[in-house]
């Protein structure tokens, strides 16, 4: 089971940085300290978590998912973005 709070620590700094991308290092650096298992793959599994919860919630539907997958950006090599505009963001 993942820890809530790395979950929120992780979309409350890619909100922080919203429509841009946040390396990977400053995420490890950010949320893990000095964990010395904290590597990239992780990272991504917590992202692919994030968007299945979301999911969840919503219509499966593989419109729904290619959506996810546009919110939260996995650009390849760099890190991630938090891909929604203001007026998207609702709070429940």
């Amino acid at each position: 089971m993942i820890p809530r709070h790395l979950l929120k620590s992780l979309l409350y700094l890619l909100a922080q940085h919203k429509g841009q991308v946040v390396s990977y290092e400053e995420i490890l650096k950010e949320i893990w300290k000095d964990e010395d298992d904290a590597v990239y793959t992780r990272i991504n599994y917590h992202i692919c978590k994030i968007r299945k919860d979301i999911l969840k919630i919503m219509d499966k539907k593989e419109d729904n998912t290619k959506k996810m997958e546009n919110i939260f950006k996995t650009i390849s090599g760099r890190g991630l973005m938090l891909n929604i505009k203001e007026k998207e963001l609702r709070l429940i």
